[in-house]
C-alpha cells in the first residue's frame, strides 16, 4: 500500500513555500535569501535555485517511477488496491505538470531577458 503524502512534509511543498515567501519578501531573513536575484553578500543566488530545482526534478522522477511500478503491479495482479494506484498516478501527473510549468516559465523568463538586450 502507498504511504499517504503529507502536504507540508515534502521537499516540493518546502520549495513552493520558500519561493512564495521570498517572492513577497515576507519571512525571508537569512543572509542567503534572494532579493532580485542577488544575495545580501552580493553574489548571485542561482546555486540555491539550482539545488532546489534538482531536488524537485529528482522527486518528480521518483514519483513517476513509483507510479509506473504501482500500475504494473496492479495490472499483473500483485496488488488489488485500485484506489491507491489511482492516487499514485494522479500524484505523478501533478508532479509532471509542475515540472512542465516550471520549465515553461524558465524558458519564458530567458526569452524575456533576451528581448531586453536587443
Amino acid at each position: 500500500m502507498v504511504a499517504p503524502i503529507k502536504p507540508n512534509g515534502t521537499p516540493l511543498a518546502e520549495f513552493l513555500t520558500s519561493r512564495a515567501s521570498s517572492s513577497t519578501g515576507v519571512g525571508s531573513t537569512s543572509s542567503s535569501s534572494a532579493i532580485g536575484g542577488m544575495s545580501k553578500e552580493g553574489g548571485v543566488a542561482g546555486a540555491d535555485f539550482t539545488a532546489k530545482l534538482r531536488e524537485v526534478l529528482a522527486e518528480a522522477n521518483a514519483t513517476q517511477a513509483q507510479a509506473e511500478t504501482v500500475s504494473t503491479d496492479y495490472a499483473s495482479g500483485k496488488q488489488q488496491d485500485l484506489h491507491g494506484t489511482m492516487i499514485t498516478l494522479a500524484e505523478a501527473d501533478v508532479s509532471l505538470r509542475l515540472v512542465a510549468n516550471v520549465r515553461n516559465r524558465v524558458i519564458e523568463a530567458y526569452r524575456e531577458v533576451m528581448r531586453m538586450g536587443s
